[in-house]
């Protein structure tokens, strides 16, 4: 027994809640939003904070209990005593997770910025609120169900299910790293190439503003020699002029192959990614997230 439940009971709370966590995420979005959206950060239907949110209430109503002596079994725990240990922990996972995901992909997946008595944007009170009276009820009238349910699954096939489960889970949080990673550099080099357009644009604007004011002074001294000049003088700004716009339509060409290459696949990949998080915020390259999410905004 860890913490007053079994492994396996564990590993199926964790997967229950994961699945019906993504579940109410996509139920809710379809409702204020009126379309289906993969709302969660993997690609399958999961949502692990949920999963470890009820792990940990359950955890800490154990060690409550343990370390008071108090009987702190849900069907003699108070749902005042649920509800702010839902606030707290659940609430505490939300804090933790945001920041992680943060730090690790420069990337804010969610933000409460907007919303009153928010911490960084990461959490804010109306949520932790909404948890705690998620987690109340969950533990009260949801998990007693699970629990039966989970002691009703003969234990072969349940492990069985159990092993398949957190294989493609893994396999899942692999992939999604991955196509997390490859978003931070396709956004750079996006970056890169919006960089050197704006450096060819400033330097065409430099040799045709510089090489006519060259033009002009001479020609106030020398009239007539630099008359006869002067169409070589604007052959040689058209010629340069050329070049610059064709290294420019070569950057922008890749620059919408990139856009393209984000946005193509719908269901997996950088696209669902950004469709499941419209109001992410990068820390480093915003201005290109927003391009990207404008443009599907423009198609859907």
């Amino acid at each position: 027994m860890i913490f007053g439940m079994t492994m396996y009971q564990m590993l199926w709370y964790f997967m229950i809640y994961s699945v019906l966590g993504w579940a109410i995420e996509v139920c809710y979005h379809a409702v204020t939003l009126g379309k289906v959206v993969n709302r969660g950060f993997l690609n399958g239907p999961v949502c692990p904070v949920y999963g470890s949110g009820v792990i940990m209430v359950l955890i800490v109503l154990y060690e409550i209990g343990q370390l008071f002596g108090i009987d702190t079994d849900l069907d003699s725990v108070s749902t005042s005593i649920l509800f702010i240990i839902g606030i707290i922990f659940a609430t505490f996972i939300e804090l933790v997770a945001g920041f992680l995901l943060d730090k690790l992909f420069h990337a804010r997946w969610w933000d409460y910025s907007n919303n009153k008595f928010n911490l960084n944007g990461y959490i804010c009170l109306e949520f932790s609120i909404i948890w705690g009276l998620a987690i109340a009820f969950v533990l009260r009238i949801v998990q007693p169900c699970f629990e039966s349910l989970v002691d009703f699954i003969p234990k072969l096939p349940g492990m069985i299910l159990l092993i398949v489960f957190y294989l493609i889970f893994i396999a899942d949080i692999v992939i999604t790293v991955l196509t997390v990673l490859r978003l931070n550099k396709e956004l750079e080099k996006m970056q890169t190439i919006q960089n050197s357009i704006n450096k060819i644009s400033d330097q065409m604007s430099e040799l045709i503003g510089n090489t006519t004011i060259k033009a002009m002074d001479k020609l106030s001294e020398e009239k007539v020699e630099m008359a006869e000049k002067t169409g070589d003088i604007i052959e040689n700004i058209q010629d340069k002029r050329n070049e610059y716009e064709l290294k420019k339509a070569e950057l922008e060409d890749k620059f919408e192959h990139i856009k393209k290459e984000i946005m193509y696949q719908k269901i997996f990949g950088t696209r669902r990614l950004l469709i499941a998080f419209p109001n992410i915020k990068h820390q480093k390259f915003q201005k290109q997230l927003e391009i990207l999410l404008s443009k599907y905004k423009s198609i859907r």
